[in-house]
Protein backbone atom coordinates (compact mmCIF):
# COMPACT_ATOMS: atom_id res chain seq x y z
CA UNK A 1 0.00 0.00 0.00
CA UNK A 2 1.21 3.31 -0.76
CA UNK A 3 2.26 6.09 1.84
CA UNK A 4 0.80 9.61 2.18
CA UNK A 5 0.76 12.27 4.54
CA UNK A 6 -1.31 15.28 5.42
CA UNK A 7 1.55 18.11 6.28
CA UNK A 8 1.37 21.56 7.97
CA UNK A 9 3.15 23.82 5.85
CA UNK A 10 4.60 26.22 8.78
CA UNK A 11 5.09 25.68 12.67
CA UNK A 12 2.25 27.88 13.68
CA UNK A 13 2.85 29.25 17.77
CA UNK A 14 -0.39 30.74 19.43
CA UNK A 15 0.52 33.15 21.96
CA UNK A 16 -2.63 34.73 23.85
CA UNK A 17 -4.93 36.14 21.38
CA UNK A 18 -2.19 36.06 18.54
CA UNK A 19 -0.14 33.59 16.66
CA UNK A 20 3.20 33.56 14.79
CA UNK A 21 4.81 32.01 12.23
CA UNK A 22 8.21 30.76 13.60
CA UNK A 23 8.94 29.70 9.71
CA UNK A 24 7.52 27.61 6.73
CA UNK A 25 8.67 24.31 5.34
CA UNK A 26 12.17 24.33 4.32
CA UNK A 27 13.82 23.83 1.01
CA UNK A 28 15.03 20.44 2.86
CA UNK A 29 11.74 19.35 4.27
CA UNK A 30 9.82 19.86 1.20
CA UNK A 31 12.81 17.13 -0.08
CA UNK A 32 12.49 14.89 2.84
CA UNK A 33 8.36 14.46 2.34
CA UNK A 34 8.87 14.08 -1.80
CA UNK A 35 11.69 10.87 -1.27
CA UNK A 36 10.20 9.52 2.05
CA UNK A 37 5.96 9.63 0.81
CA UNK A 38 4.19 8.99 -1.84
CA UNK A 39 1.50 11.41 -1.68
CA UNK A 40 2.49 14.36 0.17
CA UNK A 41 -0.50 17.11 0.55
CA UNK A 42 -0.22 20.01 2.27
CA UNK A 43 -3.44 21.74 3.48
CA UNK A 44 -3.78 26.13 2.57
CA UNK A 45 -6.90 28.09 4.06
CA UNK A 46 -8.54 31.25 2.34
CA UNK A 47 -7.89 33.51 5.48
CA UNK A 48 -4.01 33.48 5.74
CA UNK A 49 -2.38 31.13 2.82
CA UNK A 50 1.87 30.22 3.81
CA UNK A 51 3.58 29.29 0.31
CA UNK A 52 6.36 27.02 -0.14
CA UNK A 53 9.18 27.05 -1.92
CA UNK A 54 8.96 26.18 -5.67
CA UNK A 55 5.36 25.46 -5.10
CA UNK A 56 4.04 25.80 -8.43
CA UNK A 57 6.52 23.60 -9.89
CA UNK A 58 5.78 20.98 -6.90
CA UNK A 59 2.20 21.30 -7.73
CA UNK A 60 2.46 20.96 -11.68
CA UNK A 61 5.01 18.16 -11.22
CA UNK A 62 2.78 16.12 -8.71
CA UNK A 63 5.24 16.13 -5.56
CA UNK A 64 2.93 17.70 -3.69
CA UNK A 65 -0.97 19.09 -3.24
CA UNK A 66 -2.68 21.60 -2.14
CA UNK A 67 -6.31 21.94 -1.30
CA UNK A 68 -7.56 24.85 0.11
CA UNK A 69 -9.99 25.16 3.04
CA UNK A 70 -12.73 27.49 2.68
CA UNK A 71 -13.54 29.36 6.40
CA UNK A 72 -16.77 31.59 7.02
CA UNK A 73 -17.49 34.36 9.50
CA UNK A 74 -14.96 36.67 11.22
CA UNK A 75 -11.45 35.32 12.33
CA UNK A 76 -8.99 37.45 14.07
CA UNK A 77 -5.81 36.94 16.35
CA UNK A 78 -5.29 33.48 17.63
CA UNK A 79 -8.32 32.30 15.18
CA UNK A 80 -6.40 32.50 12.46
CA UNK A 81 -3.24 30.84 13.66
CA UNK A 82 -5.64 27.78 14.84
CA UNK A 83 -6.76 27.84 11.31
CA UNK A 84 -4.07 26.41 10.02
CA UNK A 85 -4.20 22.75 12.25
CA UNK A 86 -8.17 22.86 11.65
CA UNK A 87 -7.41 23.20 7.81
CA UNK A 88 -4.99 20.23 8.05
CA UNK A 89 -7.28 18.39 10.19
CA UNK A 90 -10.43 18.47 7.90
CA UNK A 91 -8.44 17.26 4.85
CA UNK A 92 -6.85 14.64 7.11
CA UNK A 93 -10.16 13.37 8.44
CA UNK A 94 -11.50 13.35 4.95
CA UNK A 95 -8.88 11.57 3.08
CA UNK A 96 -8.44 8.78 6.25
CA UNK A 97 -12.24 7.85 6.21
CA UNK A 98 -12.48 8.07 2.17
CA UNK A 99 -9.05 7.15 0.60
CA UNK A 100 -8.41 3.91 1.76
CA UNK A 101 -5.86 3.16 -1.13
CA UNK A 102 -3.55 5.32 0.70
CA UNK A 103 -1.57 4.29 4.08
CA UNK A 104 -2.37 8.36 5.72
CA UNK A 105 -1.28 10.12 8.07
CA UNK A 106 -0.99 13.16 10.01
CA UNK A 107 2.69 14.63 9.47
CA UNK A 108 3.83 18.22 10.97
CA UNK A 109 7.53 19.14 11.49
CA UNK A 110 8.72 20.17 14.90
CA UNK A 111 8.55 17.99 18.33
CA UNK A 112 5.24 18.65 19.57
CA UNK A 113 1.87 17.54 17.64
CA UNK A 114 -0.87 20.94 16.82
CA UNK A 115 -4.03 19.59 16.99
CA UNK A 116 -6.81 20.98 17.22
CA UNK A 117 -9.59 20.29 20.61
CA UNK A 118 -12.60 18.97 18.28
CA UNK A 119 -10.19 16.45 16.80
CA UNK A 120 -8.47 15.24 19.71
CA UNK A 121 -8.56 12.32 22.07
CA UNK A 122 -6.53 10.75 24.84
CA UNK A 123 -5.49 7.18 23.19
CA UNK A 124 -2.12 5.17 24.70
CA UNK A 125 0.89 4.76 21.73
CA UNK A 126 4.44 4.25 21.68
CA UNK A 127 6.91 6.55 20.45
CA UNK A 128 8.84 5.47 18.01
CA UNK A 129 12.07 7.81 17.31
CA UNK A 130 14.87 7.88 14.87
CA UNK A 131 18.00 10.10 16.06
CA UNK A 132 20.15 11.67 13.08
CA UNK A 133 19.63 8.87 11.00
CA UNK A 134 17.87 9.43 7.80
CA UNK A 135 19.29 11.14 4.92
CA UNK A 136 17.74 13.99 2.82
CA UNK A 137 19.33 16.09 0.01
CA UNK A 138 20.30 19.75 0.36
CA UNK A 139 17.61 22.50 -0.73
CA UNK A 140 19.79 22.95 -4.00
CA UNK A 141 19.13 19.46 -5.24
CA UNK A 142 16.69 19.78 -8.01
CA UNK A 143 13.35 18.20 -7.45
CA UNK A 144 13.09 15.71 -10.76
CA UNK A 145 16.66 14.19 -9.27
CA UNK A 146 14.66 13.74 -5.84
CA UNK A 147 11.96 11.65 -8.04
CA UNK A 148 14.46 9.73 -9.94
CA UNK A 149 16.30 8.88 -7.25
CA UNK A 150 12.91 7.57 -5.44
CA UNK A 151 11.58 5.53 -8.35
CA UNK A 152 14.94 3.84 -8.44
CA UNK A 153 15.66 2.85 -5.26
CA UNK A 154 11.89 2.39 -4.31
CA UNK A 155 13.25 -0.91 -2.93
CA UNK A 156 15.79 0.88 -0.01
CA UNK A 157 12.83 2.99 0.85
CA UNK A 158 9.89 0.71 1.20
CA UNK A 159 12.39 -1.80 2.64
CA UNK A 160 12.96 1.10 5.56
CA UNK A 161 9.20 1.31 5.63
CA UNK A 162 8.58 -2.09 6.75
CA UNK A 163 11.64 -2.33 9.20
CA UNK A 164 10.44 0.14 10.88
CA UNK A 165 6.95 -1.65 11.13
CA UNK A 166 8.68 -4.63 11.77
CA UNK A 167 10.72 -2.91 14.72
CA UNK A 168 7.59 -1.65 16.17
CA UNK A 169 5.84 -5.00 16.12
CA UNK A 170 9.06 -6.80 18.31
CA UNK A 171 8.56 -3.39 20.09
CA UNK A 172 5.07 -4.96 21.72
CA UNK A 173 5.74 -8.73 21.11
CA UNK A 174 9.09 -8.28 23.27
CA UNK A 175 9.33 -5.28 25.62
CA UNK A 176 12.73 -6.06 27.17
CA UNK A 177 16.10 -4.71 27.50
CA UNK A 178 17.35 -7.54 24.84
CA UNK A 179 15.31 -5.89 22.20
CA UNK A 180 18.74 -4.51 21.00
CA UNK A 181 19.71 -8.01 19.69
CA UNK A 182 16.32 -9.03 17.80
CA UNK A 183 16.49 -9.76 14.32
CA UNK A 184 13.53 -6.58 13.58
CA UNK A 185 16.38 -4.13 15.18
CA UNK A 186 19.34 -5.78 13.44
CA UNK A 187 17.32 -5.50 9.56
CA UNK A 188 16.08 -1.18 10.63
CA UNK A 189 19.82 -0.70 10.94
CA UNK A 190 20.95 -2.38 8.11
CA UNK A 191 18.43 -0.74 5.73
CA UNK A 192 19.45 2.63 7.33
CA UNK A 193 22.75 1.78 6.43
CA UNK A 194 22.00 0.25 3.09
CA UNK A 195 19.81 4.03 2.85
CA UNK A 196 22.72 5.97 3.44
CA UNK A 197 25.11 4.67 1.41
CA UNK A 198 22.92 5.29 -1.81
CA UNK A 199 21.94 8.37 -0.71
CA UNK A 200 26.03 9.55 -0.56
CA UNK A 201 26.41 7.41 -3.74
CA UNK A 202 24.05 10.45 -5.42
CA UNK A 203 24.40 13.10 -3.57
CA UNK A 204 27.48 14.96 -2.09
CA UNK A 205 25.82 16.49 0.65
CA UNK A 206 23.01 15.58 3.10
CA UNK A 207 21.12 16.03 6.44
CA UNK A 208 20.39 13.68 9.08
CA UNK A 209 16.64 13.79 9.85
CA UNK A 210 14.76 12.80 13.29
CA UNK A 211 11.98 10.75 12.62
CA UNK A 212 9.39 10.01 15.32
CA UNK A 213 5.95 8.07 15.05
CA UNK A 214 3.73 7.10 17.42
CA UNK A 215 1.98 4.20 16.92
CA UNK A 216 -1.67 3.39 17.94
CA UNK A 217 -1.70 0.73 21.48
CA UNK A 218 -5.20 0.72 21.53
CA UNK A 219 -6.01 -0.83 17.69
CA UNK A 220 -4.63 -0.72 14.56
CA UNK A 221 -4.02 -3.39 12.43
CA UNK A 222 -0.50 -4.57 14.81
CA UNK A 223 -2.01 -4.43 18.25
CA UNK A 224 -4.79 -7.65 18.12
CA UNK A 225 -1.76 -9.85 17.86
CA UNK A 226 0.52 -8.88 20.15
CA UNK A 227 1.30 -7.68 24.35
CA UNK A 228 -0.34 -3.63 23.82
CA UNK A 229 -0.52 -4.07 28.00
CA UNK A 230 3.20 -5.18 28.36
CA UNK A 231 4.87 -2.78 26.28
CA UNK A 232 3.36 0.07 27.53
CA UNK A 233 4.16 -0.92 31.40
CA UNK A 234 7.83 -1.24 29.83
CA UNK A 235 8.46 1.71 28.18
CA UNK A 236 6.84 3.87 30.15
CA UNK A 237 10.58 5.08 31.75
CA UNK A 238 11.67 5.24 28.01
CA UNK A 239 13.86 2.65 26.18
CA UNK A 240 17.20 4.03 24.12
CA UNK A 241 19.56 2.22 22.24
CA UNK A 242 22.52 3.56 19.72
CA UNK A 243 21.63 2.11 16.81
CA UNK A 244 25.45 2.73 15.51
CA UNK A 245 27.32 6.00 13.84
CA UNK A 246 26.06 7.29 10.49
CA UNK A 247 27.82 9.29 7.76
CA UNK A 248 29.91 12.26 8.95
CA UNK A 249 30.37 10.83 12.81
CA UNK A 250 26.75 11.62 14.33
CA UNK A 251 25.68 9.37 17.01
CA UNK A 252 22.61 7.96 16.33
CA UNK A 253 19.82 6.66 18.06
CA UNK A 254 16.49 4.14 18.27
CA UNK A 255 14.28 5.34 20.98
CA UNK A 256 11.21 3.80 22.28
CA UNK A 257 8.60 5.64 24.41
CA UNK A 258 5.06 4.91 25.77
CA UNK A 259 2.55 7.47 26.72
CA UNK A 260 -1.35 8.25 27.14
CA UNK A 261 -2.01 11.76 25.37
CA UNK A 262 -3.14 14.32 22.54
CA UNK A 263 -3.89 11.58 19.82
CA UNK A 264 -5.38 12.69 16.03
CA UNK A 265 -9.09 11.02 16.81
CA UNK A 266 -9.70 10.18 12.80
CA UNK A 267 -6.82 7.91 13.19
CA UNK A 268 -8.13 5.77 15.65
CA UNK A 269 -8.58 2.57 14.29
CA UNK A 270 -4.83 3.10 12.18
CA UNK A 271 -1.82 1.55 13.71
CA UNK A 272 -0.27 5.24 13.19
CA UNK A 273 -1.42 7.83 14.70
CA UNK A 274 0.76 10.91 13.58
CA UNK A 275 4.51 11.69 12.22
CA UNK A 276 6.37 14.41 13.15
CA UNK A 277 9.87 14.90 12.18
CA UNK A 278 13.33 17.63 12.00
CA UNK A 279 16.47 17.95 10.31
CA UNK A 280 19.37 17.25 13.13
CA UNK A 281 22.27 19.08 11.20
CA UNK A 282 22.43 22.43 12.91
CA UNK A 283 24.16 23.35 9.51
CA UNK A 284 20.79 22.86 7.73
CA UNK A 285 18.23 23.52 10.17
CA UNK A 286 18.37 25.05 13.60
CA UNK A 287 16.24 22.88 16.41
Amino acid sequence: MNRGVIAAPAIINIQGNGFTMERGLSLEEIRYYALYWDRVVIPGNNLVYIGLPDEDILIESGVIERPRVGFQGSFGGADLGHAFAVAQSLVAKKLIEEDKSIDWALHQIGNKLNIPQEYCEEKHSLRFELINLLPVPEGEVPIPDILEFKERRGDELEALHQAIEAAYVEALKNPDPDLGSAVSIRELRASIDNLNVVADERWEKTSKFDFSASFNLDGGKFIQSVAGGAAFDFFTNGFTMPVGTIAGGLASLFKLKASYGASFKPAANSSTLAFLSHASDEGIIGE
